[in-house]
């Protein structure tokens, strides 16, 4: 398993950068879905587990959520997506 060498810990699954490309995605119907130990955007979520939707994000935070928001919710995300042993 990769870690990031500064703090011993396993590099983000979920991130600000994927949030923003989630949420600038033009399809609607676009999603994070968690596939193979890793987190990509998915068209829909037939291959792999949904961990939110285009629409999700989009209720929580707004369409241009602030800096603060947005690494608040990947980091909630990230745990989310980790808890269940990714």
């Amino acid at each position: 398993m990769a870690t990031d060498e500064h703090e011993g810990t396993a590099p983000d699954l979920v991130t600000v950068d994927l949030l923003r490309e989630l949420l600038s995605a033009e399809d609607a119907q676009a999603c994070l879905v968690l596939e193979g130990g890793r987190v990509r955007i998915a068209e829909d979520g037939r291959n792999g587990m949904v961990v939110a939707t285009r629409a999700d994000v989009v209720q929580r935070l707004g369409r241009n959520p602030d800096p603060t928001a947005l690494t608040e919710q990947a980091a909630l995300l990230d745990s989310e997506v980790r808890l269940l042993g990714a």
